[in-house]
């Protein structure tokens, strides 16, 4: 087993988004779409709390779906004649597979959810020990939760000595957690695979890969941010046209750059972990999932 390199993992990637949206357009476009309607309802009507979150869960079921296509595309030339492994049309397709997805992601989601909770509790305990024990006021994180006034309150005291105590907790609770993100990213995908939810040897395959994975799930997220950036302009520049003020700029350019992550989230992990996966594994004829 080769390490991978993160210049390959990366390119693996972005290239992958390109293979997806040609072959799977249509379950990708159904998930962007109804992504973009829950923002819209979400944000014009936050009384349809209960709305909002049945579609999240079609939401969900959705990007397992767009992630059963990718991997579809991805592991397809490893199962040749197998109808399991075969890209429906436009990429709407259901099975065993994507029931494994589910269940592998909803595991290692368990998993991370839970640990984050516990460094998150970990921190916030030395945070308030520390701000006690200086005589630091923090009323003013009593403020509205993202406010203004609560983020300088915030940075006020992250100024202190707390500040130092703070970061000296959180970053290595940040660094197991990237750690952990490493090791388990090839669960899901091994699960669908190989029929089977063996942690050991997902586990095993993210030798030599950690940096690929981690670093280029960075790259991802910053794409992410860089693609809801550029929405959020054009949002803005939308209700410029529309007359609708800076509020309908807001509204416009949190569904448009919502919308723009969302179209690139999955198919860019499921490049990541197909080619990280099928390298790892030393598949022959790993680029023809990315040509």
């Amino acid at each position: 087993m080769s390490s991978v390199s993160v210049g390959a993992a990366m390119r693996a990637s972005f290239t992958f988004l390109r293979v997806a949206w040609t072959r799977a357009w249509g379950i990708l476009l159904a998930l962007v779409a109804l992504s973009a309607v829950v923002r819209a309802v979400s944000r014009s009507r936050p009384d349809l709390v209960g709305l909002t979150l049945l579609a999240d869960v079609v939401i969900f079921v959705l990007a397992t779906a767009a992630t059963g296509a990718c991997y579809r595309i991805g592991l397809g030339p490893d199962h040749s004649g197998d109808p399991e492994f075969q890209v429906g049309p436009a990429g709407f397709t259901w099975g065993g597979l994507e029931w494994r997805i589910m269940g592998a992601n909803i595991i290692v989601g368990v998993i991370f959810g839970v640990l984050a909770l516990f460094a998150l509790f970990v921190w916030a305990i030395a945070f308030g020990v520390s701000a006690a024990s200086q005589g630091v006021d923090v009323k003013g994180l009593q403020a509205a939760a993202g406010s203004a006034a609560q983020v300088q309150a915030f940075l006020h005291i992250m100024e202190s000595p707390v500040g130092v105590v703070s970061a000296l907790v959180a970053i290595p609770c940040l660094v197991g957690l990237a750690l952990l993100w490493g090791k388990l990213a090839l669960f899901t995908i091994a699960a669908a695979d190989t029929r089977s939810f063996n942690f050991g040897a997902a586990w095993f395959l993210t030798r030599g890969a950690l940096a690929a994975l981690i670093l280029t799930t960075i790259a991802i997220i910053v794409a992410e941010v860089l693609a809801g950036a550029v929405g959020g302009l054009f949002g803005a520049s939308l209700s410029v046209a529309l007359r609708q003020g800076p509020q309908g700029g807001g509204f416009w350019g949190a569904v448009v750059g919502g919308t723009l992550s969302t179209a690139i989230n999955t198919p860019l992990f499921a490049g990541l972990q197909t080619f990280v996966y099928r390298t790892q594994r030393g598949d022959a004829g790993v680029a023809q999932a990315f040509a």
